[in-house]
């Protein structure tokens, strides 16, 4: 004879079995949740770098803008990508030296800087980090940087556009700049590009003395002129200073608005390794 079947008896059997299904839910909730989170971020963080900000290149397939015929010209033509990867060509406002006396005169005003997204007449990321590249490897072809470099190389790359906390008396959106900074091995390279003309106004180049030209700064004038190009040079040397470990050459333009300068300065490591930092910079008289 059967024992008649108990509500307690029912409750042992279905406790288990609830438990293990309230465990299963709970975990493709989370698992759910995980997912789309994940999938939330990677959307954002696409929309946010196609404006600005900071990415790590993996392999860099940003393509060169060409400057000149002359510099194109001379480029391998296997660091090119094909032109459907190309970001749009920029073209840069013209910007007199007046103008341009008066921007970096709020660059050096100590103002906050401001992190923002590109505004109508700026160049975006892609197009500020394509000037790198150009620049980069014009210079490797004047020896200032190792002449075996490669677009390839040009991997961990950091792109931040900023403006300044301040009001100038000319349209805010010529006040703002990319800073962008890469790593090549031991190299180090910080370019400012003037957002709106698309210009390099600066660049520090950091790196052991047996990557750089020898004798240091033994043609300064040509380093200028290839660095910032845009600038017309005046036939006088403003002045060249020499102190212990540092040297540094200015030319005016030939408005005498303007000056460039560039400023060697040698340091020995941990490890007895020599290093330099040559800083190339626009500057107003």
């Amino acid at each position: 004879m059967h024992r008649p079947i108990k509500k307690n008896d029912i409750l042992r059997y279905i406790r288990p079995i609830r438990t293990l299904c309230i465990l299963l839910l709970s975990l493709l909730i989370t698992s759910g949740g995980w997912l789309f989170t994940r999938q939330l971020l990677k959307y954002k963080q696409t929309q946010l770098l196609a404006k600005s900000g900071q990415l790590h290149v993996a392999d860099s397939g940003y393509s060169l803008l060409r400057e000149d015929s002359s510099a194109s010209d001379s480029l391998d033509v296997s660091d090119i990508s094909d032109t459907s990867d190309q970001p749009d060509l920029f073209v840069g406002e013209d910007i007199t030296e007046d103008l341009t006396a008066q921007i970096l005169a709020c660059w050096e005003s100590g103002s906050s800087l401001l992190s923002h997204e590109p505004k109508k007449g700026q160049m975006n990321m892609e197009q500020a980090i394509s000037a790198g590249n150009s620049w980069i490897m014009k210079m490797a072809q004047t020896s200032l940087l190792p002449s075996d470099l490669s677009k390839k190389n040009l991997r961990d790359v950091s792109a931040v556009l900023y403006t300044q906390d301040e009001k100038p008396d000319f349209p805010d959106y010529l006040l703002s700049r990319w800073i962008i900074s890469y790593t090549i091995k031991d190299i180090d390279i910080s370019l400012t590009i003037h957002a709106a003309g698309g210009q390099i106004w600066q660049a520090r180049v950091t790196a052991p003395t047996s990557c750089l030209p020898a004798p240091l700064y033994s043609n300064d004038e040509k380093l200028l002129k290839a660095a910032l190009p845009f600038v017309t040079y005046s036939d006088i040397m403003a002045a060249e200073y020499n102190q212990p470990g540092t040297h540094k050459t200015i030319f005016f333009s030939k408005n005498k608005k303007l000056c460039a300068s560039v400023q060697w300065r040698m340091y020995t490591a941990e490890g007895q390794a020599e290093y330099a930092t040559v800083t190339l910079r626009l500057e107003r008289v």
